[in-house]
């Protein structure tokens, strides 16, 4: 893949983005899109750098797929058009962090796709399992085992022995002899919760001054400090069973850990976004589980395609 994108590339991209949205695209529009991503590298990294973008901002203008009324066709793809391709240009910075980020991902020396759980032995007989779209570094020396971890969220199960324990995220520091832990970072915060041990966190880096979170304790922290210790929130570990246990959860936030482990986009709207659900769901399919929340609350789900649903008000 080149470095910089042909500009041309991104409008082609830009293009099968729009179409694809439009309620009269069919199967062998999908098949169209695939062929020509997997043409070449860079029509790859042009299309996801469009999803990228559709994330990053929230949701593209309102007329995606859907014309303005009074207005042609035309118009209303050429504004859309439009709107993508300046906010291809106006997201640069934030798109060279999400191939980096990407590459991490697949370069580490653990990893798993979206959807995807995994567990792995470790060389000193601990265990770690890793969530969706996860990626860790190992390096076990003869003074220390050291994990790094890239991306999502890990459950750590160390042995305890005389090598220190060391795991890192892209917020601090964390350091034990063994124990059981449950590190997630996403969002530019790192949450440990501590099932069983000690940990010492220092968020930051490990020059900073460190905080003792015990079992039965959780930590949330960034680069510039943490919050308060709290008590272990009930059922931290489900996703390691599969379930996503939600107790007063918004839906807004609840969209955002489907999206987790769902191919493509979900996304809810402003008007619904406070409303709160309680339950366990199963991680295996997400789609029933989005199909669901009408009957528990006063929402509708509408799907632009397979990969983008839209929770909106009834």
């Amino acid at each position: 893949m080149s470095g910089t994108l042909d500009p041309r590339v991104v409008h082609e991209a830009a293009e099968w983005f729009v179409q694809l949205q439009s309620p009269e695209a069919g199967g062998a529009d999908h098949e169209a899109c695939a062929r020509w991503r997997a043409s070449h590298a860079d029509h790859e990294a042009a299309w996801q750098k469009a999803l990228y973008i559709a994330q990053r901002f929230g949701q593209l203008p309102s007329s995606l797929g859907m014309p303005a009324l009074g207005r042609s066709r035309r118009v209303a793809r050429r504004e859309v058009l439009k709107s993508l391709l300046l906010l291809a240009g106006a997201a640069p910075l934030g798109w060279g962090g999400y191939q980096a980020a990407t590459a991490q991902g697949w370069l580490a020396d653990l990893r798993t796709a979206r959807g995807e759980r995994r567990r792995f032995e470790l060389a000193d007989g601990s265990s770690l399992e890793l969530n969706s779209a996860s990626a860790v570094d190992l390096d076990f020396s003869a003074e220390c085992r050291r994990l790094v971890l890239r991306q999502g969220e890990m459950l750590l199960h160390a042995v305890t022995e005389a090598r220190p324990l060391v795991v890192r995220s892209a917020d601090g520091c964390m350091r034990a002899q063994g124990g059981r832990f449950n590190v997630r970072q996403v969002g530019g915060v790192t949450r440990v919760a501590v099932l069983d041990g000690v940990l010492e966190v220092r968020p930051g880096g490990e020059a900073d001054a460190a905080l003792q979170v015990h079992a039965g304790q959780q930590l949330s922290f960034e680069r510039g400090g943490a919050r308060a210790i709290t008590p272990l929130a009930a059922q931290v570990d489900a996703w390691t069973r599969g379930l996503l246990v939600a107790d007063g959860m918004r839906l807004a936030d609840f969209a955002a850990e489907l999206q987790r482990y769902r191919a493509g986009f979900v996304s809810c709207a402003d008007a619904v976004a406070e409303l709160r659900l309680s339950g366990a769901f199963q991680l295996a399919n997400t789609t029933p589980v989005l199909d669901s929340l009408a009957q528990v609350l006063p929402v509708r789900v509408v799907y632009r395609t397979r990969y983008w649903a839209s929770i909106q008000p009834a």
